[in-house]
């Protein structure tokens, strides 16, 4: 049975940290560059027919409605840029708080970490965020 993501996008994500590592566990997770779904499968949660915005500009709609996170192995938020609300929709935010509190494990990608954070979800946890963040962070009080 194929392990299953949970991708949570934070409005103004970063596109390239979702598609690479997308694009790890469909590689990873196929036989003969099919780009079949055997080891690993995934789905954007999100509220059903509501675009989703990237820092870039793209949007990208939902591919599942925001549901019962024990569905998933796993629980990815993808982080964007630090100088707009960092905070989820209240139903991605009771998502990630009722996977957190049911023990489905959570990654952070880009400024993921940051959202973690905001929830307490990083309380008592050692986190690595890049030096640049860092830096904005303590200048502006975000940390």
């Amino acid at each position: 049975m194929a392990r299953r993501f949970a991708f949570l996008l934070v409005r103004d994500f970063t596109l390239s940290p979702l598609s690479l590592f997308i694009d790890t566990l469909r590689l990873a997770g196929d036989e003969g560059d099919r780009s079949r779904r055997i080891d690993f499968d995934w789905e954007i949660v999100g509220e059903r027919g509501l675009p989703i915005r990237a820092s870039c500009g793209v949007e990208l709609l939902p591919t599942k409605a925001i549901g019962n996170p024990q569905k998933f192995d796993d629980v990815v938020v993808v982080g964007g840029l630090l100088d707009t609300n960092r905070s989820l929709s209240s139903e991605k935010e009771a998502f990630l708080l009722r996977a957190a509190e049911k023990g489905v494990p959570l990654t952070a990608l880009c400024t993921g970490s940051f959202v973690l954070a905001l929830y307490g979800l990083l309380d008592g946890y050692s986190a690595a965020v890049s030096w640049f963040h860092i830096k904005i962070s303590a200048a502006n009080s975000l940390m």
